[in-house]
């Protein structure tokens, strides 16, 4: 298990990681695609805004005098103003969301990287601690290095499957059933550490 997500009212684990992950992934870059496509309109709505309250000000203020002889200047409807408002929310709530997502998955990413869910880094911090006041030195018998981590978790047993199962849909199932492990095949004996030396 990797942790419980409130939001999904879920928990993460051994056969839905990789799809919480690819979930994150290309949610923070959609996110980033919209917050960047949408620079310009939203430069523009943030300045129609701005102009907006500039005219509404003026309004008022001719309104407050009685001396405004000259016709007034032309108002912004109300589809206009919506729409204007709209698109300044939609980029905050992209870039928003672009910044925490992507900080979600970066985390996500190194704790893949090293072997570890959420729940065995929190472990191994504590083991990694009770060795280290006995001098001995942890090691996660899980982490197989960097690159054989991510073959691992993504599934890839050959140079085929980066295309047919990270880059395509696949529903194929991770190694191992959650319970036992085992090394994949794969995997080198010299890669596979001891816990404590």
């Amino acid at each position: 298990m990797d942790h419980h997500c409130p939001w999904l009212n879920n928990c993460v684990g051994h056969y839905n990681h990789r799809y919480f992950f690819s979930f994150c992934f290309f949610m923070t870059l959609g996110c980033v695609y919209c917050s960047y496509g949408s620079w310009d309109l939203f430069r523009e709505a943030y300045a129609a805004i701005e102009k907006m309250k500039q005219l509404d000000k003026n309004k008022l203020q001719a309104i407050a005098n009685q001396t405004y002889h000259q016709t007034p200047p032309p108002t912004f409807s109300f589809r206009e103003r919506v729409t204007h408002k709209s698109l300044v929310y939609l980029w905050f709530l992209c870039s928003s969301v672009a910044l925490a997502l992507g900080a979600l998955t970066v985390w996500h990413a190194v704790l893949i990287s090293r072997g570890e869910t959420s729940i065995e880094r929190h472990i191994n911090k504590k083991e990694r601690r009770r060795l280290q006041a006995k001098g001995r030195v942890f090691r996660n018998h899980y982490n197989y290095g960097c690159l054989d981590n991510w073959k691992l978790f993504l599934g890839v047993d050959t140079g085929r499957h980066w295309l047919t199962r990270v880059l395509l849909p696949s529903s194929h199932l991770p190694h191992g059933n959650g319970m036992i492990w085992d090394p994949p095949p794969w995997v080198t004996a010299q890669s596979a550490s001891v816990m404590a030396v």
